[in-house]
């Protein structure tokens, strides 16, 4: 297995993924402000951010996020999501006060119109690993599972953040048994209700297991259909389309125009005014000073000196 070098590293944080993931943490008890504001995402990504960012101590890194606009995706298939409920409430207001706090601690933030975050953070990965850098992902969104490479793993926090697991080929086999190539035509196969990607009628997890492992793409399965018999043949003939259309649907499009320097992504320069201000306003207080010790150990780990 390849050593990452960490002062050679991109972090790419899944910066929805997080969010949804801390407001949910907390829906049975919920975090208010004393004027009644629900902060529970606020709270959980800032707590979640300053894990990895004490814990892993990135030189380079950069959140990564969705428009909220219509994607490519959609227009391919129109259902694509359709089934999604809608963002709560409380949830609403606290994505523009998550990038404020983002935008404070000068960490730089990328979105592409017409792209997912899934496909930003892909085109970003890409584009890193190809000028010799190592890329962590910290999402926990399998989906980004088709990504890890030997120079790229995803970093899953479980449990809250009491437990985070790092993806790479031999943890992914391990825990799933599949590897990195065979996630998109797996999903193609078995569909994700999430998502509403449609699937093949019929075939589930054990069936796709099996198929990816004898087949390697949707062209290689349909060129040799005459190798499966029964009904499994049967669905797979039926169900061609929908197999095309999900392959196309669930991978990670990772060619998008961005306009990315990795090196612009090390430039650190928080302004703790404006996050004193708002930590006053959303009273994040021991947060102000969590990441006021964490600025103290950088300026020591990073330049030399202590804060």
């Amino acid at each position: 297995m390849i050593k990452f070098d960490n002062q050679k590293t991109l972090y790419l944080i899944d910066t929805y993924n997080l969010i949804f993931k801390a407001f949910f943490a907390f829906v049975q008890k919920p975090l208010t402000t004393s004027y009644n504001m629900n902060v529970s995402a606020v709270y959980g990504f800032l707590n979640m951010l300053h894990k990895i960012l004490n814990d892993y101590e990135p030189l380079y890194i950069a959140c990564v996020h969705d428009t909220g606009e219509k994607t490519f995706r959609a227009e391919i298939y129109d259902q694509y999501k359709a089934n999604r409920p809608e963002c709560p409430i409380d949830l609403r207001p606290q994505f523009q006060v998550v990038f404020d706090f983002i935008d404070a601690l000068s960490l730089p933030r990328f979105s592409k119109s017409g792209f997912e975050a899934d496909d930003v953070i892909g085109t970003m990965a890409k584009r890193a690993e190809s000028e010799g850098f190592f890329v962590k992902i910290i999402s926990s969104d399998r989906d980004l599972f088709q990504l890890i490479s030997d120079k790229v793993r995803v970093v899953s926090l479980k449990k809250g953040i009491s437990e985070i697991v790092e993806y790479d080929t031999e943890t992914l086999a391990r825990e799933y048994n599949i590897t990195p190539s065979q996630v998109v035509f797996y999903k193609a196969l078995v569909g994700d209700p999430s998502d509403n990607i449609p699937g093949v009628r019929g075939i589930g997890p054990k069936a796709a297991e099996e198929i990816v492992k004898k087949f390697k793409t949707p062209d290689d399965l349909y060129e040799n259909l005459n190798s499966l018999t029964g009904r499994r043949k049967e669905l797979i003939e039926a169900g061609k389309d929908s197999a095309y259309l999900s392959y196309k649907l669930s991978k990670i499009e990772c060619n998008t125009d961005i306009d990315l320097n990795i090196e612009n992504l090390r430039k650190f320069n928080p302004d703790l005014d404006k996050l004193h201000a708002l930590c006053v306003k959303y009273e994040q207080k021991k947060m102000f000073e969590r990441y006021n010790d964490y600025f103290d150990k950088r300026s020591g780990f990073f330049y030399g000196h202590s804060g």
